[in-house]
């Protein structure tokens, strides 16, 4: 029966796509970072080569002068500074890929700290039942998760260069700096998508099937780390570059540069889509256990 002087208020069923109820989980995965002091302060000293970056762009357009001259002429340079060149692939790819410009280390650093962390943190806290009871599918939990790490790590892969090369279009002086790059600007986009795509992935997998965040972030550390050393070991063993690619990371940036066209000698895109493939399929079998319904609490 009613309460006296009142009536029962209509309640519609209002049903939701899946995207709407996905959608909510990757955005907070995307600002979890940004959430403190020291998120902020984390984010910013990852983006660090992009900054760098940018001030010799600025030199090489003229903005920032020391001694009144552009830097805008890019013959006579060395090999080996090829790629400070705004105007070659190099400049914006390599930052992120390549291992002796410090990337592994920025992009170990910010996947440890977020992607890494993602699902094994809902894991350590019994947040799980309470996803399920959403009308969220594991499978569409991870899904969500996976695009919040994508986002936020692209921030740093993706979104820097790609500024970079618009700072640079906005500020050079004719439209030569944009009819030498946009030819190839495509290609990086897809390479750098790539490559982060892979590595968010690798690291949220890694992320299901831990117990707790700190274990995530320890066998997530040990994968990347681990397989640099092993491939650092067997070129000091054999002096053969193949070898770099036992790399999981290596192996990313060999798709990457795939992509883009500037593809090593020694790289097999083959040789790295098989050694990511196995350790996909790997990890996806222990998470398609971890992340049953029945397995939600560690």
């Amino acid at each position: 029966m009613t309460v006296y002087g009142l009536d029962y208020r209509p309640g519609p069923y209002q049903p939701t796509t899946r995207l709407q109820r996905l959608w909510p989980l990757a955005w907070m995965e995307f600002r979890a970072l940004f959430r403190h002091k020291w998120g902020i302060l984390l984010f910013l000293f990852c983006i660090g080569p992009a900054i760098v970056r940018l001030v010799f762009l600025l030199v090489w357009l003229g903005v920032l002068s020391f001694d009144g001259r552009a830097r805008h002429v890019a013959h006579d340079v060395p090999n080996e500074f090829q790629g400070f060149i705004p105007t070659n692939v190099g400049f914006y790819v390599e930052p992120v890929v390549a291992m002796e410009q410090g990337a592994f280390f920025f992009f170990l650093l910010l996947s440890a700290m977020t992607s890494a962390r993602a699902i094994a943190r809902d894991r350590g806290t019994n947040a799980l039942e309470l996803f399920w009871t959403r009308g969220i599918s594991p499978t569409g939990y991870f899904l969500g998760k996976w695009f919040g790490s994508f986002l936020l790590l692209g921030c740093m892969t993706i979104a820097a260069p790609v500024a970079l090369w618009a700072i640079g279009t906005v500020l050079a002086e004719d439209w030569s700096f944009l009819t030498d790059t946009v030819a190839f600007m495509p290609r990086v986009v897809l390479g750098l998508t790539v490559f982060t795509v892979v590595l968010s992935g690798l690291s949220v997998l890694v992320s299901a099937s831990s117990s707790s965040a700190n274990v995530a972030m320890i066998l997530w550390c040990g994968l990347l780390a681990g397989s640099l050393a092993l491939s650092g070991a067997m070129w000091g063993i054999t002096h053969d570059d193949q070898c770099r690619q036992y790399s999981v990371f290596e192996c990313a940036s060999t798709l990457a540069r795939a992509c883009t066209g500037t593809l090593p000698s020694y790289a097999s895109v083959g040789g790295a889509l098989a050694e990511l493939g196995g350790l996909g399929a790997v990890l996806l079998v222990i998470v398609r256990r971890r992340l049953r319904t029945t397995e939600a609490i560690a």
